[in-house]
């Protein structure tokens, strides 16, 4: 089995994100994350996403994207590859999900 038919988690997908930009103070940074978290959702298959600076590089921001299908994935990574300059997207199948314990 080769990485592209590899099983899925429910069968999603998820689109890693990561730009390097200017840094931005709280609020613009805030701004700028329900921004993109608003034009993503709208996006076919969307389940959840994440949006965040880099705790070591305050200039670099990242995004986890879940969806639901690859088909889905991809279009939303060609999407923002057209819409958005300088970021660098990867999209991978979700093999194995964990969550907390209580």
């Amino acid at each position: 089995m080769n990485h592209r038919e590899s099983p899925t988690v429910g069968g999603m997908w998820m689109v890693i994100g990561e730009q390097r930009g200017t840094p931005a103070g709280p609020e613009e940074r805030t701004a700028q994350f329900t921004h993109m978290a608003e034009v993503t959702r709208q996006s076919p298959g969307f389940v959840r996403g994440w949006w965040g600076a880099d705790d070591d590089d305050p200039a670099v921001t990242h995004v986890l994207v879940i969806l639901d299908t690859r088909e889905n994935a991809r279009a939303l990574r060609r999407m923002v590859e057209e819409n958005v300059t300088g970021v660098r997207l990867r999209t991978a199948a979700v093999g194995v999900e964990a969550a907390a314990t209580s």
